[in-house]
C-alpha cells in the first residue's frame, strides 16, 4: 500500500531548427501501481500522459504528428458550488451566509441560472457598473474579507464595534452623498414577452418580482394583469385529460410540474411526467432525479428503466 511517486517531465525536442515540447510524467516508484491502477477517462489520461525514460542528447522518432489549434478560453461561469468555494477561499462570508447570498442575487435579478451556471442580467451589469464607479472599495474582495476579520475581532472582544463602524462610515457617508447627487436614474428597456394582455390588449412584458420573473401588462397601472411564466413540456395532463403539463417554480425556486388549467385541475408532480405510458400497467411514467442521474419509473407499479447520467 505504499504510495506511488511520479516525476513531472518536460522534454524539448529539436528538429530542423524547430522546438517541440512534450509534457508528461515518469514513474519514479511504482508503489501500489504495480498491482492496481484506477481507470481514468480520456481527458485525465491525456493530462497525465506517461513519458518514456529520456536523457539529454537522445534521438527519438516521431510516429505521428497531429496539428491542433488551440484558442484561449474564458474562465467558466460560476456554478453555485464553485461560487461558494471561491467565497470560502477569499474569506468572504460564513457557511450560514452562503445560501442566503446565492438566493438574494437571484431573487433581485442580478443573475440568472443557465444550465446550472450563473449568467449576469442587464440589471446585474448596471448595478455592478454603478457600484464600481461610486463605491469601488465596497466591491473589493479584500475589503469584504477585512470586514469579516474585524467583525470576528468584535465577537472575540478584541475591539469595540463602535470603532469599526465609525472608521467605515465616515468615508462611506461622503460617498453616499456624492452618489445621491451625481448618480443618474437608470431605466431598463422593457423586455416584451411576445403575447398580448387578454384583458386590455396591450403587450405583456417581463418583470422581476420577489419570487422571480413573471409577465405583466405594459399598460400598468391602468391594467394590473399579471401571469406566471410557464414552460410547456409537451405532455397532456393525466388527471383532467384536457390541460397541458407545464413547468413551474415554487416560492423556494424549486421546479415542479402542474396542469395549466389550475385551479380547475390541481394535478402537481415534483417529478417530470413523460408522454409515453408504462408498458406494464399503462399508468404515467416520470423522470425521477437521483444523486447520480435520472431514472424513468412508473408512478403506479414497480417498472423502472436503466438509470441515465
Amino acid at each position: 500500500r505504499a504510495p506511488a511517486t511520479l516525476d513531472t517531465m518536460s522534454v524539448d525536442l529539436e528538429n530542423n531548427g524547430l522546438t517541440f515540447r512534450a509534457n508528461g510524467s515518469k514513474v519514479k516508484f511504482s508503489g501500489f501501481m504495480k498491482v492496481y491502477v484506477e481507470g481514468k477517462d480520456d481527458q485525465m489520461e491525456e493530462k497525465n500522459k506517461m513519458l518514456p525514460a529520456l536523457a539529454e542528447g537522445d534521438t527519438v522518432l516521431s510516429k505521428d504528428i497531429e496539428p491542433e489549434q488551440h484558442f484561449t478560453q474564458p474562465p467558466p461561469r460560476y456554478t453555485e458550488a464553485r461560487l461558494v468555494k471561491t467565497l470560502e477561499e477569499l474569506g468572504i462570508g460564513r457557511p450560514s451566509t452562503y445560501a442566503p447570498t446565492l438566493d438574494t442575487i437571484q431573487k433581485r435579478g442580478y443573475v440568472a441560472l443557465d444550465n446550472k451556471r450563473f449568467t449576469p442580467t442587464e440589471l446585474g451589469e448596471i448595478v455592478l457598473e454603478l457600484i464600481m464607479e461610486f463605491f469601488p472599495e465596497i466591491i473589493n474582495v479584500e475589503f469584504t474579507a477585512k470586514m469579516e476579520k474585524e467583525l470576528d475581532d468584535v465577537e472575540d472582544g478584541n475591539i469595540q464595534w463602535v470603532q469599526i463602524i465609525d472608521s467605515f462610515y465616515k468615508d462611506f457617508a461622503k460617498r453616499v452623498e456624492k452618489a445621491e447627487a451625481e448618480m443618474q436614474e437608470v431605466e431598463i428597456e422593457p423586455e416584451y414577452a411576445g403575447v398580448d394582455c387578454e384583458e386590455c390588449g396591450h403587450p405583456m412584458v417581463y418583470k422581476m418580482g420577489r419570487y422571480g420573473k413573471f409577465m405583466a401588462c405594459s399598460n400598468f397601472p391602468d391594467c394590473r394583469n399579471t401571469k406566471p411564466i410557464v414552460k410547456e413540456i409537451g405532455v397532456k395532463c393525466p388527471s383532467c385529460k384536457t390541460g397541458n403539463i407545464v413547468e413551474r417554480k415554487s416560492k423556494k425556486r424549486r421546479i415542479f410540474y402542474g396542469c395549466d388549467r389550475y385551479p380547475e385541475c390541481e394535478f402537481v408532480s415534483w417529478d417530470k411526467p413523460l408522454e409515453r405510458k408504462c408498458p406494464k400497467c399503462e399508468d404515467m411514467l416520470v423522470e425521477k432525479k437521483l444523486k447520480k442521474g435520472v431514472q424513468v419509473q412508473c408512478v403506479n407499479c414497480d417498472y423502472k428503466e436503466e438509470q441515465q447520467k
